[in-house]
C-alpha cells in the first residue's frame, strides 16, 4: 500500500469536489480526534469511522480499505475487551496505541484519500473559486508533487541497493538506514529546487486571472455531503 501524494486523479466511480472533500476531511479530523466514546459524539464517530472506509472503495483501494478496517478494528477490540483487564504499564502502552490508531487514522485515511483522488490541476481551480491566496496556493501545490517524486526516488534506491545485493547483506538496520538517508537528502534538496522551478515557470504566482483546463463543479450529492459535513461538526460542538 502506497501512502503517499499523487500527482494525478484516481479514477472514481463517486467524483467529488475538492471542496467537498476538503469539508470531509475537517469534519472526520475534527470528530475523531476529540470525540467521545458516548451519546451522540460516539454515533458521530461510527459514521467518521465508516466514511473513509467507502471512500476508499470509490477508487478502488481495496487493499488500503481491508487494512484500514483491519487496523480499526484490532483498536476498537483492545479498547473495548483487552485493555480493561490488563492494569500498570501494559494497560498504559496499549491504551496510548489504540488511542492513536482509533482517533488519528480514520483522519489520514480521509486525508489520503483527498490527495490521491485529486490532481494538482483539480486542487489549483478549487483554490482560486475559494479565493485562497496564492501564497497558500502554491506551497500546497508544490507538495502535491514533491511527496511522489520523493517516493519515486527512495523506491529507485531501494531497487539500486538491492542489484547490489546491499540489502541482503546489511544486517545493521542503522547501516542500512545511513545508505538510503544520505541519498535521500541528496534528492531531497533538488527535487525541491526543480518543483520550485516548475511552478515558476508555469507562471502560479504570476497576477491577474488564471485560466484552468479542468472544470469543476458542485453538484447535488456534494452539497449534501457538505452539509451533512457541517451538521456533524455543529452536532459535535452542541454535545
Amino acid at each position: 500500500m502506497k501512502f503517499g501524494l499523487a500527482a494525478a486523479s484516481q479514477k472514481s466511480i463517486l467524483q467529488l469536489d475538492p471542496r467537498t472533500k476538503l469539508c470531509l476531511l475537517i469534519a472526520v479530523s475534527l470528530i475523531m480526534v476529540g470525540g467521545k466514546t458516548v451519546g451522540v459524539e460516539f454515533i458521530l464517530r461510527i459514521l467518521c469511522a465508516a466514511l473513509p472506509f467507502v471512500l476508499l472503495l470509490t477508487v478502488r483501494a481495496f487493499k488500503s480499505a481491508l487494512i484500514y478496517v483491519i487496523l480499526l478494528g484490532i483498536s476498537v477490540f483492545c479498547e473495548g475487551c483487552v485493555i480493561p483487564n490488563l492494569s500498570g504499564t501494559p494497560n498504559l502502552v496499549l491504551m496510548i496505541l489504540c488511542g492513536i490508531l482509533s482517533r488519528f487514522v480514520p483522519g489520514y485515511m480521509m486525508g489520503w484519500y483527498t490527495v490521491r483522488s485529486t490532481s494538482v490541476s483539480e486542487f489549483i481551480t478549487a483554490m482560486d473559486k475559494m479565493h485562497v491566496p496564492y501564497f497558500i496556493t502554491i506551497p500546497f501545490s508544490v507538495m502535491f508533487r514533491y511527496f511522489p517524486t520523493l517516493g519515486e526516488e527512495y523506491r529507485s534506491i531501494h531497487d539500486a541497493m538491492k542489484m547490489r545485493e546491499i540489502g541482503q547483506s546489511v544486517k545493521n538496520p542503522f547501516t542500512y538506514i545511513e545508505y538510503v538517508l544520505v541519498p535521500i537528502m541528496m534528492s531531497t534538496v533538488r527535487i525541491a529546487d526543480e518543483l520550485s522551478a516548475a511552478s515558476l515557470t508555469k507562471g502560479l504566482c504570476a497576477g491577474g486571472r488564471r485560466t484552468h483546463i479542468c472544470e469543476i463543479k458542485i453538484k447535488l450529492y456534494d452539497w449534501l455531503l457538505m452539509f451533512g459535513s457541517m451538521a456533524m461538526i455543529a452536532l459535535f460542538f452542541v454535545f
